[in-house]
């Protein structure tokens, strides 16, 4: 047990518990025949590995952890906690995700895809760690400054819209009379994507609040969040489907030309 510890609190383990805890997830999945335990496996990555990282601060004969440090690994584990939570629970009261099950493998195939699409989450976890794993490495060389401690103010208040986006539009979509209509109200007004909004603001705001810690290098990490959201598997799949499913309305349409993509800001028009 105490080798295990030992190599727990390694200094490269946080990587390994990682992609362990996602290599679970797709065993499981493939085992169980069902999606409903991606998110959580892929939320909880991100509190495993830094609480990995608490662990690896805490050893002796260590310099303690420095206040930065501390909150950057409660940021993470309180963002990860909450919106895993959030979308099991979403995931548990809706039917399968159409768009995971082209992933299973049929009957005696090999789960090829199964296992690229966890290895794709795996490596989205890891990449968006980057700023946290390496600033949570013990350097008494660097002391962050005070002036990074600011950086977890506009965190809160990313984390806050997306909290509060999330929310907003689960309690619309509950209401009967809402059902097949489009969220248009609280953040929603202002934003047709607050939530990625929120997203995208949280993990800059880590990012700038992990430096001097952090290489700079490790920017790919906001970068690569702010990329997918806009580019890949956030907005555009999600401006599809909306286009697809309510096109031909014309209150969508004016919503659409008049509400900002991305960030809260009054109407256009």
């Amino acid at each position: 047990m105490e080798r295990i510890g030992g190599w727990l609190a390694g200094e490269e383990a946080g990587w390994l518990v990682g992609g362990m805890l996602n290599f679970v997830g797709f065993l499981l999945t493939w085992w169980t025949g069902t999606h409903k335990l991606t998110d959580i496996c892929g939320c909880g990555a991100f509190t495993v590995m830094a609480l990995q990282r608490l662990l690896h601060l805490s050893q002796r004969p260590r310099p303690p952890p420095s206040n930065t440090q501390l909150l950057l690994i409660a940021c993470v584990v309180l963002w990860s906690i909450r919106l895993g939570g959030f979308l099991f629970l979403r995931i548990l009261r809706s039917p399968e995700d159409k768009r995971l099950a082209s992933f299973f493998p049929k009957p005696g195939e090999i789960p090829i895809k199964l296992a690229g699409f966890w290895f794709i989450q795996a490596l989205w976890s890891l990449i968006t760690m980057l700023p946290i794993l390496t600033a949570c490495r013990v350097n008494p060389a660097k002391r962050p400054t005070e002036g990074s401690k600011l950086w977890f103010l506009p965190f809160l208040v990313g984390f806050l819209i997306e909290v509060f986006a999330d929310h907003q539009k689960s309690t619309f979509k509950a209401m009967p009379e809402n059902k097949n209509k489009f969220c248009d109200q609280g953040l929603w007004y202002y934003s047709r994507h607050p939530n990625y909004f929120g997203e995208i603001v949280v993990w800059w705001s880590l990012y700038m609040a992990s430096l001097p810690l952090a290489p700079k290098w490790t920017i790919v990490s906001p970068l690569f969040i702010t990329f997918l959201l806009l580019r890949v598997s956030g907005i555009p799949i999600l401006e599809a489907s909306y286009d697809k499913k309510y096109g031909e309305d014309v209150s969508y349409q004016q919503y659409k030309s008049s509400t900002s993509l991305l960030v809260p800001m009054p109407k256009f028009t």
